[in-house]
């Protein structure tokens, strides 16, 4: 008998699972994961409410270890200079000299988060200028225009008189298709045209047909190095005319980049898969981040630990706040990851590195780094030659060719 009540004792004991053992297993998950798991138990729904639970979520999504260098551009003496910093508290500075391989504006602006495959994006300003460049191999790819292009820079002779037509590209992706090992750059085409006068009948058919027949509605392009064309892209996806370089990221095989606003869902998140050129949108609440809906001096789109990341920063409090995003295409898969600050020293955040480690200005123009895992800020030992035309990105070196994968 008392045999019986202690082969049942044990058999419920191994079928509970302490609530500190199963925290700290879910806890390591990844949040796609993790919240496909909320339906199992009640308490295990209520698993982002819960203190305890989000600290160690917290420690372990910050734990992680990529290697990699943070590149700071900057300008001094009216020149365009690059800065390496590296190690685990980035004690190591070095300047670089990419001066043989860039050769550009000083205002030529790298894209994105930071290079693919060790290879950047390069553009300026929204007139169309793009070159792919590899600073390890010191190569420069410039693009060929595109159709679009030409129809601008090939008006008939006297059309200038008659109509202003202006086109402005934005760049909203750059990233890797693995499967066919092919570059892909994706950019909105906002194209306008303005009659001045009325043209003459007697004018020149040419000059006429090319007036009436102009397409000026907006359009998607997507170029392709294997090609090295560009084509017209059939899709009707939500754009930004605030598209600045931290607002974009790639990873796996997708192009992520901000909306501002959308008619339909408001500010989102817009993701386009380079594989079947398919995209989805994911909104983004005011309860995740009210950064589109209050005053913001920055927000950012980062990778952190293989997610999605929005990072922003609130001048009126002072705070950052950091929010992940659990799958593409549903509202409800964002979380705040945590909030930052107050950090009333901050005069202009800047970038962001690999472990989510926010670069920024301080009030005294040093150079400052802020680690989310502990909170804390450590000077990078750089000051002065931070403009606004400044950024952080994020470099591995790779000796990859950039026109042999179009061989």
């Amino acid at each position: 008998m008392e045999m019986k009540s202690m082969a049942a004792t044990n058999e419920k004991v191994s079928n509970y699972i302490p609530d500190e053992i199963s925290f700290s297993i879910l806890s390591k998950l990844p949040l796609k994961s993790l919240k496909r798991f909320e339906c199992v138990q009640k308490s295990w729904s209520l698993l982002f409410e819960n203190h305890h639970f989000m600290n160690m979520f917290r420690n372990n999504f910050l734990s992680y270890h990529v290697p990699s260098s943070l590149i700071l551009g900057a300008v001094e003496n009216y020149k365009k200079v690059y800065y390496s910093f590296s190690g685990v508290r980035f004690e190591n500075k070095v300047k670089l000299d990419w001066s043989n391989s860039y050769r550009y504006h000083i205002y030529t602006r790298v894209f994105g988060f930071g290079n693919v495959n060790g290879t950047f994006c390069l553009y300026t300003g929204h007139n169309g200028n793009i070159v792919l460049w590899n600073p390890t191999t010191q190569t420069i790819m410039p693009l060929p225009h595109s159709e679009v292009e030409l129809v601008q820079l090939y008006m008939p002779h006297g059309a200038n008189d008659y109509v202003d037509f202006n086109v402005d590209y934005y760049v909203h992706g750059f990233g890797y298709d693995h499967v066919i090992n092919d570059y892909n750059v994706i950019r909105y085409v906002d194209i306008y045209r303005e009659l001045l006068c009325e043209y003459p009948e007697d004018e020149s058919s040419i000059l006429l047909d090319w007036l009436v027949s102009t397409d000026i509605d907006p359009l998607w392009e997507i170029y392709s190095l294997r090609s090295n064309s560009w084509r017209k892209l059939h899709v009707d996806m939500p754009h930004s005319s605030q598209c600045y370089e931290c607002t974009q990221v790639y990873m796996d095989g997708v192009c992520h980049w901000l909306c501002e606003y959308h008619e339909t869902v408001g500010p989102c998140l817009v993701s386009f898969y380079l594989r079947n050129e398919v995209f989805f949108i994911t909104p983004i609440p005011s309860c995740v981040d009210d950064c589109f809906y209050s005053e913001t001096s920055w927000i950012n789109l980062a990778v952190l630990n293989e997610s999605t990341a929005l990072i922003s920063y609130h001048m009126e409090t002072t705070t950052f706040h950091i929010s992940i995003l659990g799958e593409i295409g549903l509202e409800e898969s964002w979380t705040k990851l945590l909030i930052v600050g107050p950090l009333s020293f901050v005069m202009r955040p800047i970038g962001v590195g690999v472990k989510g480690e926010i670069i920024f200005i301080r009030k005294d123009e040093e150079l400052v780094w802020l680690d989310l895992s502990t909170q804390m800020t450590a000077e990078l030992g750089y000051k002065g030659g931070v403009v606004h035309s400044s950024q952080i990105i994020i470099y591995k070196e790779s000796i990859l060719p950039i026109k042999g994968i179009s061989n």
